[in-house]
């Protein structure tokens, strides 16, 4: 991402135009801290950055090496769990390939709406999700249909079903390979100043343009960072964000000028699933079948479930309740050890893991 001109230059030159003086500013997601570090650096009066992982240090240090350690706040914190002034600009790349995935929305709307003043700014402001019906044959063969061919005379076909049920990430070769089977429509057009929905549902109609078969729904997002539009299409410039295929096995044939229903949805934190329906077929599908599901993890994952804990839960239930007490990584080490027959070095491994997770950071 540091990397990504193409991405940093629209990001740059919108943020430019909306700093002054007297801006404070927040880099929501931080990371290496190039956005707000780039506020700082066109005048803006304070910024903060905020990012859970220690990747932001770097961001702290590049400041003071740059001479803006003065303008600079960096908060390696949750956003939920900081505390700062009203900003006249949020800064963001909360979006997944797919806008909805990775569940970044929520975050960034808890920012905009605890932190951002009245009439405040946002880089971006705005977001869509496009779709496309395409055919893709050498994707498809690839991913999914090389499953029906034998591996050392083994059949593995039972895996192709999973397989289909990927959300598949394009490379910039994969994508330009993808020939659109009708018209790309924005299926979801988000006003990210005022949205509170972080769950995808799209239903559309698009005219087929090609006879034969699609192979799935091409999709990817449009960003509007202030009088531009950053995109990750098809046909876009590639861009560190990449442009998805939603895949249907078999393929479905269709027939130029037949109308196509496509469907498109995910709760928040939950899973993708995806349909077409024309004259000659409906299919559906969804990444919760992406693998082998155990009746039990289905049985646990019901909200009305009582499922109880596991071994390993456990096991860790037990390391934690011993940090809680004020135990020392060893001492927890030993009393993991003692009471389920493990390995000190192994229990001590545990522990630590334990402990870099979920020990206090103040």
């Amino acid at each position: 991402m540091l990397f990504d001109e193409v991405r940093n230059t629209a990001y740059a030159d919108a943020i430019r135009r909306r700093i002054t003086s007297d801006s404070v500013v927040l880099d929501l997601g931080a990371g290496l801290g190039l956005h707000g570090l780039v506020a700082a650096a066109n005048g803006a009066r304070k910024v903060y950055l905020v990012e859970p992982e220690p990747v932001v240090e770097m961001a702290a240090r590049a400041a003071a090496a740059m001479g803006l350690g003065d303008r600079i706040v960096v908060l390696q914190k949750r956003i939920q769990d900081v505390s700062i002034e009203p900003v006249d600009l949020l800064i963001s790349v909360c979006t997944g390939n797919l806008l909805f995935s990775e569940d970044l929305l929520p975050v960034l709307f808890h920012a905009r709406d605890r932190w951002l003043k009245p009439g405040g700014q946002m880089v971006p402001d705005r977001a869509q999700l496009w779709l496309a019906p395409v055919a893709a044959p050498q994707l498809h063969a690839r991913h999914i249909a090389r499953w029906s061919t034998p591996v050392q005379g083994m059949d593995f076909s039972v895996g192709r079903s999973h397989a289909a049920a990927r959300v598949l990430t394009l490379a910039r070769a994969d994508a330009q390979g993808c020939q659109p089977m009708g018209e790309a429509v924005a299926g979801t057009d988000l006003d990210l100043r005022s949205a509170t929905d972080a769950s995808c549902a799209v239903r559309l109609q698009v005219t087929a343009t090609h006879t034969g078969p699609c192979h799935g729904i091409a999709a990817w997002t449009r960003l509007r960072l202030g009088e531009d539009w950053l995109g990750t299409g098809l046909q876009d410039p590639p861009v560190h964000w990449s442009p998805c295929l939603l895949p249907f096995d078999p393929p479905v044939q269709v027939r130029e000028g037949e109308a196509l229903q496509l469907s498109l949805s995910r709760p928040a934190f939950g899973e993708w699933t995806w349909s077409i329906a024309c004259e000659s077929a409906t299919q559906r599908q969804s990444t919760f079948l992406s693998a082998p599901v155990r009746r039990s993890s289905f049985r646990n994952s019901m909200p009305g479930t009582a499922p109880g804990l596991s071994a390993a839960g456990r096991q860790q239930l037990l390391a934690l309740d011993q940090l809680k007490r004020g135990a020392t990584n060893l001492e927890a080490a030993r009393t993991l050890s003692s009471e389920w027959q493990m390995l000190e070095d192994e229990a001590l491994a545990f522990v630590l893991r334990c402990a870099r997770q979920f020990g206090d950071d103040e």
